[in-house]
C-alpha cells in the first residue's frame, strides 16, 4: 500500500510542491499563501493528506469536517495526483486514508465529495471505494 501521511508542519519545499499540485488540479487556481496553509493545518476540522515518493509529494487530498446541529459532515476536496505518478495507487490510498480517519473520529456520519463528470478515472475510483452519486441540486454564490 502506498504511504500516506497527514501534513502537520509544512516545510517551504512541501509548500511549493502543494502549490504545484494545486495547478495540476486547476490551472487557474491561485497559489495558496504560506499563512493560509499554516492556518488551515492548525484547524482540528482540517486535514491535508499526501502521498510521497523520494521526498516528492505525488498526490494530496484535503478532508474537512463541518459541524451542524444534527451531525458532523465531512468533505473531501483537492484530490489530485501528479500525472507522472498516476496508476500507482496514490489516489486510492488517499481516499482510503480519509475514510479510515473519519471512521476513527465519528461513529455515524457521511463523507461527501464532488467530481466533475469529465474526470472519468476519478469517478470510477470513488465508486469503487463505495461512494454513490447523490441526487442533489448544489447551489452556490460567488462573493
Amino acid at each position: 500500500r502506498m504511504n500516506v501521511r497527514k501534513l502537520r508542519n509544512i516545510s517551504s519545499d512541501e509548500f511549493s510542491q502543494i502549490n504545484i499540485l494545486l495547478k495540476k488540479l486547476s490551472p487557474k487556481a491561485p497559489d495558496i499563501s504560506q499563512e493560509r496553509l499554516d492556518s488551515l493545518i492548525d484547524k482540528e476540522s482540517f486535514s491535508l493528506f499526501v502521498t510521497e515518493e523520494e521526498a516528492t509529494i505525488t498526490g494530496m487530498l484535503t478532508l474537512t469536517r463541518c459541524d451542524t446541529l444534527a451531525k458532523s459532515k465531512y468533505w473531501i476536496e483537492d484530490v489530485v495526483v501528479d500525472p507522472a505518478f498516476r496508476g500507482k495507487g496514490a489516489g486510492r490510498a488517499l481516499i482510503q486514508t480519509a475514510i479510515s480517519h473519519v471512521k476513527r473520529e465519528e461513529e455515524h456520519c457521511v463523507i461527501y465529495l464532488t467530481s466533475n463528470p469529465s474526470r472519468v478515472e476519478a469517478r470510477t475510483l470513488y465508486r469503487s471505494e463505495g461512494f454513490e452519486e447523490y441526487e442533489t441540486g448544489v447551489f452556490r454564490i460567488k462573493i
